[in-house]
């Protein structure tokens, strides 16, 4: 049995649950003989049942006082979907609109956008697994891989702080690959990178992404969002020196995750309508077979026994209401 109590030393008041088998919730009336007195079984088993009703009132207040609790358990459940991990862009240009100025009541920031889509999208998901990272210079952890959607939700939400410092892509990477580390591998696993600019990645980093991107067999989905007039992801070169990771960051980064042995598909969005087709074509991925653990919090039961124990007392009150008066 999964269950235990928080005071257990009150169990011994069980025994005051017996006190109904030794007197009558009925008033006791003087009989000149027994003979006037007509038993039968159903009014036998009618008084067995009622002093029952009354054990089990007695029984059920102590066990909830005594806090009867389940305990913590894992569970394994099943369903279709993916594992998602969001790795989010928080750099301060993520703070500007996609025309490159200030959000202001008629436009929207480029992180506000991206919140607003995908959190619509994770609602359009029920069976899905979402964990959110975000990235700046440095990475940071924020929501592991869960299927309650009012963590995820929030995790989404902390896209409205404003953004700050620099563009890290590699560590940001590097924490979303980590969240499938100890995830066995059940339905599709996909990493969208929300970003609005690249950076540079050394060997060492190109080396450690691709071994981990090819041990977790992991989807890649960049969502680019490019502001007016910058330069994207499939900008050619005007010139054989400017085709260099320094010049054009976001245009060589595409061509290393072109490199990688895993799905991989990028867009390029300038306006939130464009962000919101390329969440939609997302939302069409592969739905494959999903078995997951989630554990489950010890929770109390003391309500559910105080709910048996006011049943069984307001039977007690029916039934004697329907005593005969004398």
């Amino acid at each position: 049995m999964n269950l235990a109590f928080h005071l257990p030393w009150l169990l011994v008041l069980l025994p005051l649950s017996l006190l109904p088998f030794f007197n009558s919730l009925f008033d006791r009336h003087a009989t000149p003989s027994r003979q006037l007195i007509k038993l039968n079984p159903l009014t036998i088993w009618l008084n067995r049942l009622i002093k029952l009703s009354a054990a089990f009132a007695i029984a059920s207040v102590i066990i909830g006082l005594a806090g009867l609790q389940s305990l913590e358990q894992t569970v394994t459940r099943t369903g279709k979907g993916a594992h998602i991990v969001f790795v989010l862009d928080r750099s301060a240009s993520m703070n500007e609109t996609f025309g490159g100025q200030t959000p202001d009541e008629n436009e929207q920031s480029k992180a506000q956008a991206a919140r607003r889509l995908l959190s619509e999208f994770v609602n359009r998901r029920p069976h899905d697994l979402f964990g959110v990272a975000g990235f700046s210079t440095q990475p940071f952890y924020i929501s592991p891989l869960t299927e309650h959607k009012s963590a995820i939700q929030a995790a989404i939400n902390s896209l409205e702080t404003p953004g700050l410092a620099f563009t890290n892509v590699a560590k940001g990477l590097g924490m979303g690959l980590s969240y499938f580390k100890d995830q066995p591998h059940t339905g599709s696993r996909v990493i969208v990178l929300v970003s609005d600019g690249a950076a540079t990645l050394d060997h060492r980093a190109q080396k450690t992404l691709r071994e981990w991107f090819e041990r977790y067999r992991v989807s890649l989905y960049w969502f680019f969002l490019r502001t007016e007039n910058g330069q994207g992801i499939f900008t050619e070169p005007k010139s054989h020196r400017d085709d260099n990771p320094r010049v054009m960051p976001e245009r060589h980064l595409h061509k290393f995750f072109n490199t990688l042995s895993v799905s991989y598909h990028a867009y390029e969005v300038d306006t939130a309508e464009s962000l919101q087709a390329a969440i939609a074509e997302l939302d069409e991925l592969e739905s494959l077979p999903l078995i997951y653990q989630e554990k489950l919090p010890k929770q109390s039961l003391a309500a559910w026994c105080y709910g048996f124990a006011l049943f069984f007392v307001l039977l007690l009150v029916a039934v004697k209401f329907l005593e005969k008066r004398s």
